[in-house]
């Protein structure tokens, strides 16, 4: 069977409220300065300054720390005048570059503290380009945090689109997160879920387990079962035929194993993240 691939991260898109209404498309203007030194990318988590105008918010590179003030929601794109000159009207564009300078500079901004949002889960990781990995069903529930790097999608290189590279993760060692984190899993997509079969050798006592061939649908995260797998198991590392389990085997053989797991989430901002559930203001 092909499964639906999930290329990479591609920031957080809003699709319904959670009381069940869909997105209708809804979006704040809030104003960008002029000559704003930092990449908005759709997609992105941003917040106000102190004069009014948007930037980037710290969430979008792995903090799990409330953002002073809280996030405001997220960048869909903007709009604005060149310097050059407008053609017809302003210019709309996916993405606000570094530096450009417009003094009409107005984002779109999908700022409701009741959206849900759909993500790319990746692997835990705060160091390196995102890889995409799996939420297992038992992630429902959990906390999760956003992780992007510097080097965002930015339209010249494996994504012309402008989107985010912003995805969300679970806790070190891909398993759940209890401790306190800017979003909620309230769903899972679907569309997206893996569920793999395959041949593994376990040993009692190890997380190592050395698998029959290699599968790329395997990725971290995925819940484990199977002889030997004790009950909540996840996949903490993959490399080729070499798989590391989130808890030791109980059990030595060679046994099939069933993996299930899910590329894409649906999320809810926890309380005190969004700007306008936190009482601190800029």
């Amino acid at each position: 069977m092909a499964y639906p691939t999930v290329n990479g991260p591609y920031g957080l898109v809003p699709v319904n409220l959670i009381g069940g209404h869909p997105f209708a498309g809804s979006v704040r203007m809030i104003p960008i300065a002029s000559a704003y030194n930092a990449t908005l990318y759709n997609g992105d988590p941003v917040k106000f300054t102190s004069t009014g105008t948007l930037i980037t918010s710290g969430l979008a590179y792995g903090s799990a720390a409330t953002e002073t003030g809280g996030t405001l929601g997220v960048f869909l794109g903007c709009e604005y005048s060149p310097a050059s000159g407008p053609i017809y009207g302003k210019l709309h564009a996916q993405k606000w570059t570094a530096s450009t300078v417009a003094s009409d500079a107005m984002a779109y901004v999908c700022d409701d503290p009741n959206i849900v949002l759909k993500a790319a889960v990746i692997t835990y990781n705060a160091s390196t380009t995102p890889v995409i990995g799996c939420a297992p069903p038992s992630a429902l529930g959990t906390n999760l945090t956003p992780m992007a790097t510097a080097t965002a999608n930015d339209g010249t290189a494996s994504n012309f689109s402008g989107n985010s590279n912003v995805g969300l993760m679970l806790a070190s060692g891909n398993v759940r997160r209890t401790t306190t984190a800017p979003f909620r899993v309230v769903g899972f997509v679907e569309e997206t879920k893996l569920n793999v079969v395959a041949t593994g050798t376990t040993t009692n006592t190890s997380t190592s387990v050395t698998l029959a061939a290699a599968d790329s649908n395997i990725k971290t995260g995925m819940a484990i079962s199977g002889t030997g797998i004790a009950a909540g198991t996840v996949v903490d590392t993959i490399s080729g035929t070499a798989l590391t389990l989130s808890a030791a085997a109980t059990a030595s053989g060679t046994v099939s194993l069933t993996f299930v797991g899910y590329q894409e989430v649906l999320v809810k901002w926890n309380q005190g993240y969004h700007a306008y559930q936190n009482a601190v203001a800029i």
